[in-house]
């Protein structure tokens, strides 16, 4: 900003051909900015002078000059350069003169005209605006927030502590901390909530700021709205001119090239405008099938956050809040106690969990004791999630199912029968324990990219075929049962799935060398 005393007195502020350029300009801001933007911050500036070379406004206190230069010179050159054939600069002027520059109200809704005296104070509404709860909730709904989803519903554990940490982190600075923030885990632990957390957080540290939470389905659709209604432009800068950009199940994108290009391109826009960039996946990004590679490593820029399955104590601490959040008083601290013993799952099949025993308790003359909440609980345990396998028992799970011996699977034969088998041990690894991708290679003697491609590969065949799906989930079940921790995981061969049910092709084509 250029500091000068204002023109003469004597002379003439506005030059009277200038008055309807002003007003020309005005009306472009307008159509880029919005009425209310325009009408706080420029109702009260005047046009000095105006040239193809230098535009000259006077504004009515020094911090509107600091903030319109700051915010808005562009969208001031662009419209003076429409009307002017070209605009090298645009200089600003403080109005000395007005004396006690305007003082804007706590409450933006209640202006007051008190002012103590001799004050020269100005404070943008933008920069103070207190929001209502009330108000704050309508924001948040507008952005696709679910209001029960904050921070301080969020029981954070040994399983999320650096994913509470960077949540917290990117909710207080925005675009100068992680970007993007990458959450990856399997359904129910937390990385929605996190999502809509830090998106509330953010609104109510800086409630102007332009929110926006949608899955990645949401945005394919309103891609293909816009198409199909020629209505890109508008997509576009939906997306494009957001601050903070939440969004979830990233998977979704794979395999899609179109929606790969759009986001692409929306994904750089954002970063190269410091605008923060939240992400949600299943996977991590080096394992969604058919994501370009040019997203993945953009999406792995910035900090990416594994949430594992939440231990005892957490599942525990988890279930007591929901508890207390949904008036259950009848459920005490031993039946929660008994339920994460019996209980292992995600967040979801906890609470189910809660809901069954709180049921139970209610409606039992009896007390309830740890039968009647193994069956309470019997028929909604995961079996997915109940009990961790080891690596060795997968190996030997699928071995079996294949006919083969587990050294084989560990050994260096690459027919295509031995190949399949040993990626879907890989797959199995990955995705029923807690291993990282380093220690599942070391387990199998490969290397991380290995177990990403049989990963990938896997998933393709189950999306590509529903007997392999099915052969697959009935290894998993095999693998893992709903039982107490103490009760050993029932192994043996399956009967009455061979042939047809079997995984894989024919018998002569299982010998082809596999590439």
């Amino acid at each position: 900003m250029h500091r000068h005393s204002p023109p003469d007195p004597d002379k003439t502020l506005y030059d009277p051909p200038h008055n309807p350029l002003w007003s020309n300009v005005v009306q472009e801001l307008r159509s880029s900015l919005g009425d209310k933007t325009c009408d706080f911050w420029f109702s009260d500036f005047q046009l000095v002078s105006a040239s193809s070379e230098e535009v000259v406004l006077m504004a009515p206190g020094t911090m509107y000059a600091i903030w319109v230069e700051e915010n808005f010179k562009n969208h001031l050159l662009s419209a003076f350069e429409k009307h002017l054939g070209g605009c090298g600069r645009i200089r600003f002027l403080v109005d000395e003169s007005a004396g006690s520059e305007k003082e804007v109200a706590e409450d933006p809704a209640e202006e007051t005209d008190s002012r103590e005296e001799g004050a020269t104070r100005l404070v943008p509404r933008v920069l103070v605006e207190r929001v209502s709860e009330e108000k704050l909730l309508e924001r948040g709904l507008s952005a696709g927030l679910v209001e029960i989803y904050r921070f301080e519903n969020f029981v954070p554990g040994e399983n999320s502590e650096l994913a509470w940490a960077a949540a917290r982190a990117v909710a207080d600075q925005p675009g100068k901390t992680y970007q993007p923030l990458f959450f990856h885990s399997a359904s129910g632990l937390g990385k929605t909530h996190l999502l809509h957390g830090i998106g509330w957080e953010s609104l109510r540290q800086r409630p102007k700021s332009k929110i926006l939470y949608v899955t990645a389905e949401q945005f394919a659709n309103d891609y293909i709205a816009a198409i199909q209604k020629n209505a890109l432009v508008a997509f576009r800068k939906r997306y494009r001119e957001a601050d903070l950009l939440l969004l979830d199940d990233v998977q979704f994108l794979g395999g899609k090239d179109g929606l790969q290009r759009e986001f692409f391109h929306t994904f750089n826009r954002l970063a190269d405008t410091r605008k923060q960039i939240v992400l949600a996946s299943d996977c991590p990004a080096s394992e969604i099938a058919e994501l370009e590679e040019r997203l993945v490593s953009r999406f792995q820029w910035g900090l990416g956050v594994e949430i594992h399955r939440p231990g005892l104590e957490t599942r525990a601490a988890i279930l007591r809040r929901k508890r207390d959040d949904w008036n259950l008083p009848q459920v005490t601290d031993e039946m929660i106690d008994r339920i994460v013993e019996r209980v292992r799952g995600n967040v979801r099949v906890l609470e189910g969990a809660l809901i069954r025993v709180a049921m139970a308790a209610t409606m039992s003359d009896e007390p309830v004791t740890p039968e009647h909440i193994a069956e309470a609980v019997a028929d909604i345990c995961d079996p997915e999630e109940t009990r961790q396998v080891g690596v060795e028992e997968i190996k030997r799970t699928v071995a079996e199912h294949y006919d083969l011996e587990v050294h084989v699977i560990d050994g260096r034969k690459r027919t295509a029968r031995v190949a399949e088998a040993r990626q879907l041990a890989m797959f199995l690894v990955r995705t029923l324990t807690d291993l990282s991708l380093v220690e599942v290679a070391s387990a199998f003697g490969k290397d991380h990219g290995t177990v990403i491609y049989a990963v990938k590969k896997i998933k393709k065949r189950c999306e590509d075929s529903a007997a392999f799906k099915s052969s697959v989930e009935l290894i998993k079940r095999r693998l893992v049962r709903c039982a107490s921790p103490a009760e050993p995981t029932r192994r043996g061969r399956a009967t009455g799935h061979r042939g047809n049910s079997r995984l894989g092709v024919g018998r002569r084509a299982l010998e082809v060398e596999f590439d």
